[in-house]
């Protein structure tokens, strides 16, 4: 995945610690942005900012992640992007709600670091 960029959404800081750093040592990504909330996220998508793949928490402040799917599903903003949802909340029908969506993978945090960089990887490619 060289040369390639992911935009992380995700408002705790301890969970991007985490994310970043395994995305370091696992030579996953070139660039990563963060963004603390959705609406910072959907302004730089609309520049037509386009990372390879989403990292997205669904309970964000404002804007929780299923709206900002929803939002940028509406506006055709995600065409060629690839979201993973990452939450702490369990509920089927926020996943279900995240397929339907277009997310291609949802995991629970915390999550298998293992699980998590191949589903990264997978996407990535």
């Amino acid at each position: 995945m060289n040369n390639k960029s992911i935009f992380v959404i995700e408002d705790y800081d301890i969970d991007y610690e985490i994310i970043k750093k395994e995305m370091e040592e696992n030579g996953i990504i070139n660039e990563i942005k963060r963004f603390k909330n959705a609406e910072d996220a959907i302004k730089e998508l609309e520049k037509k900012e386009k990372p390879s793949i989403i990292l997205l928490d669904i309970m964000l402040p404002e804007m929780n992640g299923i709206d900002f799917l929803k939002a940028v599903k509406k506006e055709k903003l995600l065409e060629g992007i690839k979201v993973i949802v990452l939450t702490k909340k369990e509920e089927d029908k926020n996943r279900i709600d995240s397929f339907n969506l277009g997310a291609v993978g949802y995991m629970n945090k915390p999550f298998d670091i293992n699980d998590f960089i191949n589903i990264v990887r997978s996407n990535g490619e």
